[in-house]
């Protein structure tokens, strides 16, 4: 099918169900790198596909800011999921509607000091502590997969690589920082899904929408953090993890309303979540669908580092992000005015020919390999140490188990604008 720059969609989340629209990028960055975005269902705004342009703006918080009217696309009529389960939940706490959803939406200074709450955990040292336990994780989830698969296998039928495996390592080192205990693991899984408007039918109530499970869910999530941070409140740190922590912590001489830290904890359990199983699963269909450069992992387990980077690439599962131009600006020769949205699709920018050599080649070997996985700037993913340590421990884990595992069809994939990647992938056992 013939597409242009007039009717190509890449606003829509019934488009990411089919797949990210590489086609519609490479138009855009051949033709219109820097487009005015207009369209009947959406309020316009400023496609930016290369990767130098994205660069620029992720670079210049002073121009480009996270705390405008938009930070996610969403169509017309429709609030981001991410506010619907504010929204009746902070008016019946007569919550400042005034205070950012979380520290995402913030902006330096501010912005700065409310990861500093978190971002010592993350770091690469703290990460090295904990790499062993990932290791022995992983190994623990691999081993229990490949059960599930010989027994699904016996029976005739598929194992659904995203349920079985992929998710299972993020939501355990979550749950595990969080202090979270493991029995409410599979519910916060349920909830982080809903962030993104994944919902499975059988968690739909009678008559409802997915809009409508989603902002339950949100709802219910947001309940369920008040408990744990009003019972840290009164009985002091009992599971050891953020929830405790954090209640004690002061930003600006100022101890932390329940208001931000449930935003905060919100995001960091979603986020820390969709990411990483989206690019585990991701990952690991590349590899079996380029069996040259699974073999070669497979025989030189010391490519792994790049091939996580190349993983990253490859997947790129957080899709897009808006900023909003605080003045005029010039970029790459189009003027952006003060008020414009911009919105950066950070899959196009890793697949920029101008710097990726061959974008659409899988190759683990790929040096340098300088992606925007994890964004660029002020708000680089606060999380990118440990989604990287959780995707190597998954990864080793998986390669010697690799070449038994064979795809089972194209598997089904989330529809969403902001957060994409597998929500099922069946694997079957390789003739």
């Amino acid at each position: 099918m013939t597409i242009d720059l007039d009717t190509l969609d890449i606003h829509r989340p019934s488009r990411y169900a089919r797949g990210y629209p590489w086609r519609e990028w490479d138009l855009l960055r051949a033709e219109a790198p820097v487009f005015w975005y207009e369209r009947d269902d959406i309020e316009p705004f400023w496609a930016v596909t290369r990767y130098d342009d994205v660069m620029t703006i992720s670079g210049n918080q002073k121009v480009f800011i996270n705390g405008g009217p938009r930070l996610r696309l969403a169509l017309k009529g429709e609030k981001e999921v991410l506010r619907e389960g504010v929204d009746e939940f902070g008016q019946e706490r007569n919550w400042d509607p005034d205070e950012p959803p979380d520290f995402i939406f913030m902006d330096n200074p501010r912005h700065r000091h409310m990861r500093k709450l978190t971002s010592w955990a993350y770091t690469q040292s703290s990460m090295r502590q904990i790499a062993h336990h990932f290791d022995d994780m992983a190994r623990g989830f691999t081993a229990e997969f490949m059960h599930q698969l010989e027994t699904d296998s016996a029976r005739g039928t598929t194992t659904d690589f995203v349920s079985e495996l992929a998710a299972k390592l993020p939501l355990a080192a979550v749950g595990e920082l969080m202090g979270l205990a493991p029995d409410d693991w599979k519910q916060i899984l349920i909830w982080s899904n809903a962030v993104i408007g994944e919902v499975e039918p059988e968690h739909l109530l009678p008559g409802e929408t997915v809009a409508e499970a989603a902002a339950r869910n949100m709802y219910d999530f947001r309940l369920y953090l008040e408990d744990l941070i009003n019972e840290s409140r009164e009985h002091g740190a009992t599971r050891g993890g953020f929830v405790d922590r954090m209640v004690h912590r002061e930003v600006l001489g100022k101890k932390l309303t329940n208001q931000q830290l449930i935003g905060y904890l919100f995001v960091l359990i979603a986020a820390g979540n969709d990411t990483t199983r989206n690019a585990t699963a991701g990952g690991v269909a590349a590899l079996l669908e380029h069996p040259e450069e699974c073999a070669r992992l497979c025989r030189d387990p010391s490519l792994l580092p790049t091939a996580i980077d190349e993983i990253l690439r490859w997947t790129s599962p957080v899709v897009s992000f808006l900023r909003t131009c605080t003045e005029d600006f010039d970029l790459s020769g189009t003027l952006i005015k003060a008020g414009d949205t911009v919105g950066m699709f950070y899959p196009s920018a890793n697949r920029d020919e101008r710097v990726f050599a061959d974008p659409y080649r899988f190759d683990i070997g790929r040096t340098p390999n300088p992606h925007v996985a994890f964004g660029y700037g002020a708000h680089f993913c606060l999380g990118t140490n440990l989604a990287r340590a959780e995707l190597k421990s998954a990864i080793a884990a998986l390669i010697p188990v690799l070449p038994k595992l064979a795809l089972a069809g194209d598997g089904s994939r989330i529809a969403h604008t902001h957060v994409s990647g597998y929500s099922k992938l069946p694997v079957r056992l390789a003739a």
